[in-house]
């Protein structure tokens, strides 16, 4: 195993596409990498993609030798632009949907056959649009569960494998759930937002024409729908009590009604006041 820097007699070379150490054509796998080593050199990261170019770098680090070595098949076999530095892939950022299916490829080759004798369970996934099942997809691939999806869509795995697809369902869910709320304010306690808006309602129930109370919910309002959804809180109730302080907000800017005066602004206090009192 001799590095080709050592030598000068042999033309026909083999290199570590992680590396770039070069050795003679027999030799099959890097002595510092453990990859597989292939018959041309690897790109420079710097040259991959034109100076326009935008570049997306993959983490690997978590993948076997041997799965790396497949990726890195794939990818030249597609002649994909890329480079390694380590077990972190760069590509261009146009090629982001070839690299995917590329890595998917390798994932599903190493997946484990559905085994249809064991006890199953299965999920319904027909409310799931198909950027959410592609998602349980990868997720799936990325954690090696073996399943098997039906013609109607529902997804099976095995009993044994309940626990970690429920965690992985999960997941997914959260990170929805994350996206649904606000951007985030780092400088403002999520609890002391709440109780902001918990006793300016709790005021404004009473006379929906208290200016401070106003001005409180008011600040408090435009705080609490900049939010992520905080650690701890439940995604339905979140939206249910934004909703209840949008209901305030319309109220309160449509100001007293002829007939009813500021009933719907109390009502509308009210409700959000006792959504909020269990969190008080």
């Amino acid at each position: 195993m001799t590095p080709v820097g050592m030598i000068c007699h042999h033309s026909n070379m083999v290199w570590c596409f992680q590396c770039g150490a070069a050795y003679d054509e027999d030799v099959s796998e890097c002595a510092e990498c453990g990859v597989a080593t292939f018959p041309t050199p690897p790109q420079p990261a710097e040259e991959v993609g034109g100076p326009d170019d935008e570049q997306l770098a993959y983490e690997f680090h978590e993948w076997s030798y041997d799965s790396r070595s497949g990726l890195e098949a794939a990818l030249q076999a597609q002649e994909l632009e890329h480079a390694w530095l380590g077990p972190t892939l760069i590509v261009c950022e146009a090629d982001e949907e070839a690299v995917d299916k590329a890595v998917e490829e390798v994932l599903r080759g190493q997946l484990p056959a559905f085994d249809k004798s064991q006890p199953a369970v299965v999920y319904e996934l027909g409310d799931f649009d198909d950027a959410h099942k592609a998602d349980v997809v990868s997720e799936l691939l990325t954690e090696g569960i073996a399943h098997e999806i039906d013609y109607a869509g529902n997804l099976a795995v095995g009993e044994a494998d309940e626990e970690a697809v429920d965690a992985l369902f999960d997941r997914l869910a959260n990170a929805v759930a994350q996206h649904q709320f606000g951007p985030g304010l780092p400088d403002a306690e999520p609890y002391q937002v709440l109780e902001a808006l918990f006793f300016s309602s709790d005021r404004l129930r009473r006379s929906a024409v208290d200016s401070k109370a106003v001005e409180d919910f008011a600040i408090a309002h435009d705080q609490v729908v900049q939010l992520s959804l905080p650690w701890g809180y439940d995604a339905e109730f979140w939206r249910a009590m934004l909703d209840a302080a949008d209901a305030l907000r319309v109220a309160l800017a449509a100001g007293p009604d002829p007939v009813d005066g500021d009933a719907a602004s109390k009502q509308a206090a009210e409700d959000l006041r006792e959504l909020l009192r269990s969190y008080m």
